[in-house]
């Protein structure tokens, strides 16, 4: 058989593919969070930037468009994919996707550097040929791969058919398209102007200076977008002063649903991840004097949480308590006049941000989270004062998360009511409360997130 591209000579070199292919392998059987998966193989198969930055480009861009590419892959093959080698599979998506949708990279090389990992990974001879052939075959039948897709439009989806099926049922059929559409793009470069210590003018003419450019942000008054930025945050200008935090507009909304913040307040932030919305609680305490407390369980996020407040907030002390909220309710006689329960959750607003979750979620994951975000706001209501704020928040879509959570939590805590969102958001937030919730879904400038404020009443009713 004639060979347009031959067949590369075996490398020991753990190149971009490989590492991009072995994340896809591990991802597809632990259902770990696929940034954690490649950060471990970076340990033992380390990249230069160039070629870290191309695996990472591979990753994300291959699961926004799975199924398009597996579609497209069984065209070509006789063999039902789900009896290819794991290996095997991933390397022909991670060819074919760089074949089709990465333009800079030469066809040539999407074949010799996936044929050259399956012989890295030591896999029999008869596989370097197969997949060489699948993907010079590919390259053939370019046009005709691609009027496949405009005759599945479901393809083009590239979802789980469970959560499209919710989504259908939730928001009808045509803003489940464009949810799933907005969530196969990249998001958005937001940041967070860090208000405590510079403005977002003058941020803009520093980065304006720098020749980066932004714009500012629809509904924050303290963001700016940057546009068309793929590098090192760390090298921006203002970064490491604490000028800025990379932060979407739906999470700092979220935090401003504990504003106005009193005079001398006691403020906690519940779940505090790598402390985040911390930051932003911290800025909003600044003009009042209120102080800023926080709780997370995780050693590692700990660990960055204390490096963001060494680097954004050097001025403070941050009091953050190394356990669950449980453990923190059960220790301390501390009462607050405001607590943001920001509560683990399946993540299905953020799939944009987070391409693995729309593979790894399965719909049985909902009742567990329910559980556990039940849990943590009947914790942070035992720390509340009464005409306390207790800000319920997460970055779900789904309802057995968000609404129904809600419910359940009034039901059983007669002296909380909820409070329309609308009165403490910016104005051109307001557009995004539904009955009363903060629940934006995807769009081009925020990420799909939910809130709601539960007030603490002084007696019972």
């Amino acid at each position: 058989m004639s060979s347009i591209f031959p067949l590369p000579r075996p490398t020991p070199h753990r190149s971009a593919r490989f590492v991009a292919i072995k994340t896809l392998c591990e991802l597809q059987k632990s259902r770990k969070p696929v940034n954690i998966i490649f950060n471990d193989l970076l340990a033992t198969h380390p990249l230069e930037n160039n070629d870290r930055q191309l695996a990472t480009n591979i990753i994300y861009g291959l699961l926004r468009s799975r199924e398009s590419l597996d579609i497209m892959l069984q065209h070509l093959c006789s063999q039902p994919l789900k009896k290819f080698n794991p290996f095997v599979h991933q390397a022909l998506r991670v060819g074919l996707f760089q074949i089709l949708y990465l333009d800079r990279i030469p066809e040539s090389a999407a074949v010799n550097e996936s044929v050259k990992a399956v012989q890295a990974a030591r896999l029999p001879k008869r596989l370097h040929g197969f997949v060489n052939g699948v993907l010079r075959n590919a390259i053939r039948k370019r046009e005709e791969l691609l009027a496949l897709l405009e005759t599945s439009p479901q393809a083009n989806l590239n979802h789980p058919e469970w959560l499209i099926q919710r989504w259908e049922q939730q928001y009808g059929k045509e803003e489940t398209v464009r949810i799933c559409q907005q969530n196969n793009t990249p998001a958005v470069f937001s940041i967070q102007i860090n208000s405590s210590v510079t403005d977002r003018k003058t941020l803009r003419a520093t980065l304006d200076a720098n020749a980066i450019k932004a714009h500012s942000g629809s509904y924050c008054d303290n963001t700016l977008i940057l546009d068309d930025f793929h590098g090192n945050v760390s090298r921006l200008p203002g970064f490491q002063e604490g000028h800025f935090q990379v932060q979407d507009q739906g999470a700092q909304l979220l935090a401003q649903l504990l504003s106005p913040m009193t005079q001398n307040g006691e403020y906690l932030d519940a779940c505090a991840g790598l402390g985040g919305k911390t930051s932003v609680l911290a800025q909003l305490a600044a003009p009042v004097q209120a102080k800023v407390s926080a709780v997370e369980p995780d050693k590692a996020r700990q660990k960055k949480f204390n490096e963001n407040m060494k680097r954004l907030h050097p001025e403070l002390d941050i009091a953050l308590f190394a356990g669950s909220l449980q453990e923190y309710a059960a220790a301390t006689a501390k009462r607050f006049h405001g607590i943001l329960v920001d509560a683990p959750c399946s993540g299905t607003g953020v799939i944009r941000r987070h391409p693995d979750i729309r593979w790894n979620r399965r719909a049985e994951d909902l009742d567990r989270y329910q559980e556990t975000q039940l849990e943590l706001l009947n914790a942070a209501a035992s720390l509340l004062e009464p005409q306390g704020i207790l800000v319920y928040a997460t970055c779900s879509l789904e309802e057995e998360e968000n609404e129904q959570v809600v419910q359940q939590f009034l039901a059983a805590n007669s002296a909380f009511s909820l409070e329309d969102c609308s009165v403490v958001l910016p104005p051109a937030a307001r557009t995004l409360v539904r009955d009363g919730f903060f629940s934006p879904s995807p769009g081009a400038e925020i990420d799909g997130f939910f809130g709601a404020v539960l007030i603490k009443q002084t007696h019972s009713v």
